[in-house]
């Protein structure tokens, strides 16, 4: 047994202090205190599951106790404005998630990820002694161009890689499927989910009521047919333009819904049959007549019970499940036109860096482990039951019940829109949408033109914002 003096008892209280004392000041070279200064990030978000991001940032913190992330959440529509607000006066976030859609429209404000960061960790180990505070700074490589082709799907290369440069990474992956209420199926006597569009339109006949008074329409059996008060109401439209073969953007990224084959009429364009096809859900002269404008917003509606399918993304699961828990509904996969060439659309955001950011290194590292880290991604995912933008999870949600109608349709799932002003494409196409539930030629030798104007028209302004 070692006995201590009073000689030297002061001595022996700072060497206990220094070896337990864990982290800190004390004790750490300067190279080591330069690497473990202080550093804290600002984190803009919107859709996210924030508690969800937040375990997976406290996983990562633990650690990098000297790293400090301040989560914010904001709404879709205020995001932009706010970020030019903050960058004009400097006080901007360090990362920022950014709708695919929108990307390019921020791409000025975004920093382009390195090749690699550096990154510190501080771990306290137990020795005969007592504890070690060791610090360990190492290179580590992100995502290259030829990496991001082989482990995300598809459209995640063609979004976030622009000009070979990369602008951010996915933690999810949205794909459209078709909510569809299980009582109001049964009580019309639909006694499944229909799996192509014509029994899709004659479950529509069967579920649809009318106010044998008024001719209004009470119940829905689709919210479909015009543009404002429909969720995604753009995506439901590549989607049937797509099944019909037509390219709704070319190879050059370039609007080509309006183009006419040069061995068809007008009249005989396949866009103009899809055009009729969605919009005869909405209009009053047709067999199919379901809804319209004036109706408030499809989520709401499957929500309330008044509508039976519903066209939405995972995330709406959450949405319904909180404002109506005791509906008993179902999803089931995107309806195809030709099951050899699915079709479906793509809706996430990318968590990308702000390029006025200071402190960029930390939040490349931090945007790697939430997007690029198998056990991190993996976990996001199962605590909010999303779709996974990374191929190697995959095949593990397809036998998820819940997530397995998103997941099965993630690997044809396309981000039709990459130009720099989304809001503006949206709004044109609603347009058309618009205008052509409200033709006012009844000369019908002439609406052929009338119609392929419209296309004309909402064609050349989608391509403005490109």
């Amino acid at each position: 047994m070692i006995k201590i003096t009073k000689k030297f008892y002061p001595l022996f209280l700072v060497v206990v202090f220094l070896l337990f004392s864990g982290f800190g000041c004390k004790g750490l070279s300067q190279t080591e205190l330069q690497a473990t200064k202080s550093v804290e990030l600002e984190y803009w978000t919107v859709y996210d599951d924030v508690d969800a991001m937040q375990a997976q940032i406290n996983n990562y913190r633990a650690q990098r106790p000297y790293l400090t992330v301040t989560i914010r959440q904001l709404r879709a529509d205020e995001l932009y404005p706010r970020l030019i607000e903050a960058l004009a006066e400097d006080k901007g976030p360090d990362i920022v998630s950014v709708q695919a859609k929108n990307i390019r429209s921020f791409q000025s404000k975004l920093a382009t990820m390195p090749s690699s960061v550096k990154d510190t960790t501080i771990t306290v180990q137990k020795n005969v002694v007592g504890t070690e505070t060791i610090v360990n700074t190492a290179s580590i490589n992100l995502p290259s161009v030829s990496q991001i082709d082989r482990e995300y799907v598809q459209t995640v290369k063609k979004d976030v890689i622009v000009d070979n440069k990369i602008y951010g990474l996915p933690m999810s992956l949205d794909t459209m499927a078709i909510y569809y209420n299980k009582d109001l199926l049964d009580r019309s006597g639909v006694p499944e989910p229909p799996t192509n569009w014509n029994d899709f339109q004659a479950a529509v006949r069967k579920i649809t009521k009318y106010n044998k008074e008024t001719g209004q329409l009470i119940q829905s059996g689709a919210a479909l047919g015009s543009s404002a008060n429909i969720e995604n109401f753009d995506d439901i439209l590549y989607i049937l333009f797509k099944q019909s073969d037509v390219d709704f953007i070319d190879r050059n990224g370039r609007v080509a819904f309006h183009v006419v084959p040069s061995n068809l009429k007008s009249s005989e364009s396949p866009s103009t049959g899809v055009m009729s096809f969605y919009t005869d859900f909405a209009n009053s002269a047709r067999d199919t007549y379901t809804w319209n404008s004036q109706m408030e917003n499809s989520l709401d509606s499957f929500t309330k019970g008044k509508v039976a399918f519903f066209f939405g993304y995972s995330y709406h699961n959450g949405i319904i499940k909180t404002r109506a828990p005791q509906l008993n509904y179902g999803v089931t996969p995107m309806i195809q036109l030709n099951a050899e060439k699915p079709v479906n659309a793509a809706d996430y955001w990318i968590q990308a860096v702000v390029q006025k950011s200071k402190k960029q290194n930390e939040a490349w590292g931090l945007i790697n482990y939430l997007t690029h880290s198998s056990k991190a991604v993996e976990e996001y995912l199962t605590a909010t039951k999303r779709p996974a933008a990374m191929r190697s999870l995959i095949n593990k949600q397809k036998e998820d019940v819940d997530l397995s109608p998103f997941a099965g349709q993630l690997l044809i799932a396309e981000n039709w829109y990459r130009g720099k002003n989304y809001d503006g494409a949206s709004q044109a196409l609603g347009a058309m949408v618009e205008e052509w539930l409200n033709t006012p030629i009844t000369d019908a030798s002439r609406v052929a033109q009338w119609q392929q104007d419209v296309l004309n028209r909402a064609a050349s302004k989608v391509n403005q914002t490109f």
